[in-house]
């Protein structure tokens, strides 16, 4: 598990550095994905971890959604490899009291949620939406809401969703492959390994209403979940 304690020092240690950056560029629609990217890099030659990345073609220029499957801390590798242009993340507000990490996650321009409040969290999807149409940023989010289990994914919440709609932006599904191979957390071991990452094409949201986001959710989460079996 050394491999896994250097990348967590490794991203520690980044988000310190970084901080007079992020004071210099508040909440840049552009701070995330780079940062993103520096944090993969140099955790894949920490971790052994290399991400193939398929269907690069459909990420996009302009704005999106994009939907991916969360399982570990270790997500961040394949997001950052993405390389998706001025992103932002949809995060838990509890993120922001990790020091370093979470005070670097929104000085980024991240938007943080609390899902124990149905009215605010609400209210911060709205800010996700403003942020989309007036910052010309996309948003990443894990619309399982938690971790998923190795048997497959956690029923996605429509929220993201309804943030595309609102935002009149496609949705991106993003399939990350098991880390399983390259890691056991129940096992406490670590081994060098290829996980592939596949961007499928954009879900179109125009014309849609909020009354069709759970077929939405329900719609892309089987897309995700047969892809993620054939990884």
């Amino acid at each position: 598990m050394w491999r896994l304690y250097l990348n967590n020092f490794w991203l520690l240690l980044m988000t310190i550095i970084s901080l007079p950056f992020l004071l210099l560029r508040f909440r840049h629609g552009g701070n995330t994905s780079f940062l993103m990217y520096v944090y993969a890099v140099l955790a894949e030659k920490l971790t052994g971890i290399r991400i193939a990345i398929e269907g690069r073609e459909n990420i996009l220029r302009t704005p999106a959604v994009y939907v991916m499957n969360h399982q570990s801390s270790l997500d961040g590798i394949p997001l950052g490899k993405l390389r998706i242009p001025r992103v932002a993340i949809i995060g838990k507000k509890e993120v922001a009291y990790i020091p370093f990490i979470g005070w670097a996650f929104w000085l980024a321009g991240n938007v943080l949620i609390n899902r124990a409040d149905g009215k605010k969290a609400k209210g911060q999807l709205d800010a996700g939406v403003t942020a989309i149409v007036r910052r010309k940023v996309s948003i990443a989010i894990f619309p399982e809401g938690t971790r998923s289990k190795e048997v497959g994914f956690l029923p996605f919440k429509k929220g993201g969703f309804m943030m595309a709609i609102d935002a009149h932006v496609p949705v991106v599904p993003v399939v990350i492959q098991s880390f399983k191979h390259v890691y056991d957390k129940a096992a406490g071991k670590m081994r060098s390994g290829v996980v592939h990452v596949k961007v499928l094409p954009a879900v179109i949201t125009e014309g849609l209403m909020h009354k069709d986001a759970q077929g939405l959710a329900e719609r892309i989460q089987s897309q995700m979940q047969s892809t993620y079996n054939s990884l």
